[in-house]
């Protein structure tokens, strides 16, 4: 399966996951974050940052551009809160990495670090409780679907969305017992 195949098959799955998520009542923090599609400015970003730092990932490009971004943040009034993080799937859109690479706040170019495109908040930070550094992939990266850095997973970006989908979209909730979501009729 082509790169550009697999990333549509998980865009399609998203989109089921979240019809499901809304048909059981589930409450979307940020609805006009839940998969808003690409961003507008996705091309030229990808383009600033290979241009300034290193290609861009085939593999975030491609889901920059075809997919978008996606926040799974939210809740349920009926499921019980899990006493472990659920770890709900996101992925910043593009602008976000354009403004890091501007603001260069942790001195990447002062003390000649690698470039971060960070692609979601650590597990704990989704919860509200200070946590890790964030999910990122480092650029330039000779891989086509680089690892995901600071997971608790070795993982791609792409594996990660797709056990995020296995998982119902809460991959920090596999194998916690005391939550009482569906995650079975979630799962894609």
């Amino acid at each position: 399966m082509s790169l550009q195949s697999q990333i549509d098959e998980l865009g399609a799955r998203l989109s089921g996951l979240i019809r499901r998520l809304s048909e059981c009542g589930y409450v979307f923090d940020r609805p006009e974050a839940v998969l808003p599609g690409p961003d507008p400015r996705a091309a030229e970003v990808i383009d600033r940052i290979s241009r300034e730092v290193g290609p861009v990932p085939e593999a975030l490009a491609l889901f920059w551009l075809r997919v978008g971004s996606v926040d799974l943040s939210g809740s349920h009034p009926d499921w019980k809160e899990p006493a472990q993080c659920p770890d709900q799937l996101i992925v910043f859109p593009a602008s976000l990495a354009l403004y890091h690479l501007e603001d260069d706040e942790g001195g990447r170019l002062e003390y000649d670090l690698p470039f971060q495109i960070v692609v979601a908040p650590d597990e704990l930070h989704k919860a509200n409780t200070s946590g890790g550094p964030p999910y990122s992939v480092s650029v330039p990266s000779a891989a086509m679907d680089p690892p995901l850095n600071n997971s608790s997973e070795a993982e791609t970006f792409l594996e990660h969305i797709d056990r995020a989908l296995r998982c119902g979209g809460f991959p920090g909730l596999a194998g916690c017992k005391d939550h009482g979501w569906p995650l079975d009729s979630l799962k894609c």
